[in-house]
């Protein structure tokens, strides 16, 4: 196997952990394991020695047992013995009796891997046994306990990640720690997010091996150099729409979306104001870099695209190219309109950032793209004219809609109000403009337009989408008396309502402040359309319960008790009968809620229901089931209730039926015996001796015991232990079926008693998801 990756990506940690991981393997099967670190070998000599002459190996080579050997570092070795490959792949031929018990583990740079050494090893192993891999980007868990160990709130790293659209920087580790260290030192991360970037890459850039620093084996380029090779490179496959760069010769097996090294070469370029030449050393250590990673064989491409596109930006900048000419790169030839390339808006974007003459011809054809944490930092004039643009732009169809969460958030200035005002107010302007407006008022809090939403919300004539972004946006910035005002969208009287949309809506702002829980419950219906999506249906689902108090549950429960049985519903009130048993629940230590939560759980399983379905349970562990089990006073007071409403009810429902429905188990037995003994009516009795007849094991000496004293005082146990306790003419059909009883019972208790398999299957899976989230796909 083979594990490649970026400078930096944490390959040496990889390998160290996979062969702690199988190290127990190993040692049980009377395996062997030998580990280089190739950095420390710049001899051919010394490397032989100490591998293929070394006592493991030679004492491999003579048994019948294996071998796993790990190197790490390949690169760096290789900057010593060049011959390397060779050397290795030579080697480990004069071995390929014995390959079969010989499993090798390898660590190199992406850009530095030898593709003949990955062919001498497929010869050796066989294509189906040799495996190369690149190490993956940091996931949010590896980016959340580096926040961790750092002392910092990863929620709030997490916030001021996205806030700032850095997440192509957090998920290196080298520039992930930069990211950090400026949290850490600032509380907070630079507002300017080109500064950042900036940074980020030239960082990337930067040999940080500390062995290699110590060795001077930096490269004979500096980072500001190789970053500037690499925003040439960045300009040449953006602009040129180039996936890749082939880092092979070309002998026409190039594919047409790469680049070749040869067409990246020559002339001079510029770092820190002195001049370098761009020869093809200079190329390949600049895609060496952890801004590149493998595209497969001898082909390299970008890391991250955003990289890409936040450096041919700064690239054209750097250059100093003209407005003109900067322009002629990004806007869509002949287009009289001189509309962006839809492929080149990211670019543009950094572009605009960057210079300001670029912003401006932008924001006149598509200041959509200009939306981004670098409008923050403009002043107020420059926001006032991007959202007169923007809003231009819409009312003249020249602009497509598309949802933009957040990207609004930097436009409030001083005259920001006036300029919304003008279109939410203007029923002329085209629809999509006023619903843009909307969405910059909801993001801006502009709370002085609520009058002007409210009059939109609860207008008919109104379009109906302006409708519903009027109203969700009071209910996110209105006060408690604006909103309020859609209390009549809760009742459904304003107009047609075709999605519910409205209704959601206007109960959202009125539910509980101004709208009580019997007006609510008398007013929600089953949704026009059978959907698990829209805000009526998310918010009967899944506010309604959060928003409860104690007084409200008496009215809550008893609206699940009149309910059709939970196949004959739909989503949301199957959610919602849900989430109210949920929250009562809570409150079950109240005897009052103790009284209608046991009703409801006799209603639902008189009707072969679960009393809770697993997925409103919301908990991958465990089962409500699990829980009233784990609570044995609350689950043994709600079972004291159901046996008394069977027992006082006119009906022939068996106690029994419903007990393989509710959690009963084995120490209930005595438990039950004693409700027998203490019951006040016949009835009552009767049916704690049927639940205690279920729990009875006549193999167990002490229950026996305690039912045959027990049914010399108490006549009705007596009765419902007949056919154990009293005597059984031989031969009768009452022995026969006794004795088949007994024989199934037997067979029963021997299954039972079958040797559970170690580890259960249950941890098994656990144990193989974890190992697939970890990396391994094979698990």
């Amino acid at each position: 196997m083979t594990l490649l990756g970026e400078p930096g990506i944490g390959k040496s940690f990889a390998i160290e952990a996979e062969q702690k991981i199988i190290d127990a393997k190993i040692k049980e099967e009377g395996s062997q394991v030998l580990r280089l670190n190739l950095r420390e070998y710049s001899s051919e000599d010394r490397l032989v020695r100490r591998l293929f002459e070394n006592p493991i190996f030679d004492a491999w080579i003579r048994g019948n047992h294996r071998v796993y050997i790990f190197l790490d570092s390949l690169d760096e070795c290789l900057l010593r013995i060049n011959n390397l490959a060779g050397l290795l792949a030579g080697e480990l031929s004069n071995y390929s009796d014995h390959i079969e018990r010989l499993y090798f583990r390898i660590t190199c740079r992406t850009a530095d891997w030898p593709n003949s050494l990955e062919q001498d090893l497929t010869k050796l192993w066989g294509k189906e046994a040799v495996g190369v891999y690149e190490l993956a980007p940091l996931r949010r868990v590896d980016i959340a306990s580096a926040a961790q160990a750092e002392g910092l709130d990863e929620n709030a790293f997490f916030q001021a990640i996205e806030q700032q659209e850095v997440a192509p920087l957090a998920i290196k580790p080298i520039t992930l720690k930069f990211l950090l260290n400026t949290y850490h030192k600032n509380g907070s991360l630079p507002t300017q997010q080109t500064e950042l970037y900036l940074q980020g890459c030239r960082l990337l850039c930067e040999e940080t091996n500390q062995n290699r620093r110590d060795a001077r084996l930096t490269g004979n380029l500096t980072a500001d150099q190789r970053m500037v090779i690499a925003a040439r490179i960045a300009a040449v496959t953006v602009f040129c729409n180039r996936y890749a760069v082939w880092m092979n010769i070309d002998q026409g097996d190039v594919p047409q979306e790469d680049v070749v090294i040869r067409e990246l070469m020559s002339g001079t370029e510029f770092a820190l104001g002195d001049g370098f030449s761009v020869t093809e050393e200079a190329v390949r250590e600049a895609l060496s870099t952890a801004l590149f990673s493998s595209r497969g064989s001898h082909r390299m491409g970008w890391a991250h695209q955003t990289y890409a596109e936040f450096l041919a930006a700064w690239y054209l900048q750097h250059r100093q190219l003209t407005l003109e000419q900067m322009m002629s790169l990004i806007v869509h030839p002949g287009d009289s309109d001189s509309k962006l390339v839809p492929q080149l808006h990211e670019t543009a974007a950094w572009l605009s950032s960057m210079n300001q003459e670029v912003f401006q011809e932008v924001m006149k054809t598509n200041p959509d793209i200009l939306l981004n944490s670098s409008v923050a930092t403009a002043d107020d004039t420059v926001k006032a004219n991007l959202v007169k643009s923007l809003l231009k732009l819409y009312d003249e169809d020249k602009l497509v809609y598309e949802p933009r969460f957040g990207a609004y958030i930097h436009l409030k200035d001083q005259n920001l109000a006036a300029q919304l005002q003008a279109y939410i107010c203007d029923i002329t302007k085209n629809e999509t403009a006023r619903y843009v407006a909307i969405e910059i008022a909801q993001q801006c809090k502009v709370k002085s337009l609520q009058e002007d939403l409210v009059n939109v919300a609860l207008a008919p004539e109104q379009a109906y989408w302006l409708r519903v972004n009027a109203a969700d946006t009071i209910c996110q910035i209105g006060d408690e008396e604006t909103k309020a005002r859609l209390k009549p969208l809760a009742f459904g009287e304003v107009g047609d309502d075709t999605e519910d949309e409205l209704r959601g809506y206007g109960l959202r702002a009125v539910y509980p402040n101004n709208l009580t829980t019997v007006e609510l419950f008398n007013i929600i219906t089953q949704p026009k359309k059978n959907t698990r999506g829209g805000t009526y249906q998310d918010f009967v689902a899944k506010e309604v319960a959060l928003q409860m108090k104690l007084d409200d549950l008496p009215v809550a429960l008893a609206w699940v008790e009149k309910q059709p049985r939970r196949y004959n519903q739909h989503y949301p009130f199957n959610r919602l009968s849900d989430t109210i048993i949920l929250k009562a629940w809570e409150y079950i230590d109240n005897p009052d809620i103790l009284k209608l939560f046991a009703s409801v759980v006799y209603f639902r399983l008189k009707n072969h229901e679960t009393i809770i379905d697993n997925h409103s349970y919301n908990n991958q562990q465990s089962t409500f089931e699990d829980a009233l089990i784990k609570n044995e006073d609350k689950r043994r007071q709600i079972l004291e209730i159901i046996v008394q409403i069977i027992s006082e009810a006119d009906t022939e429902e068996n106690i029994l039926t419903l007990s393989y429905r509710f959690p009963i188990i084995d120490k209930d037995f005595v438990w039950f015996l004693g409700k027998v003994r203490e019951s006040k009516t016949d009835a009552i009795q009767e049916n704690w001796s049927k639940l205690t007849l279920r729990l009875f094991k006549r193999y167990d000496p002490e229950q026996v015991n305690l039912i045959l004293t027990a049914c010399q005082d108490i006549p009705i146990l007596k009765i419902q232990f007949a056919g154990l306790i009293d005597p059984v003419e031989l031969g009768s059909l009452q022995a026969e079926e006794a004795r088949t009883y007994y024989l199934e019972d037997l067979k029963r208790q021997q299954s039972h008693n079958q040797q559970l398999l170690d580890p259960l299957p249950k941890e098994r899976i656990i144990k193989l998801l974890d190992q697939f989230e970890s990396g391994n796909i094979d698990s």
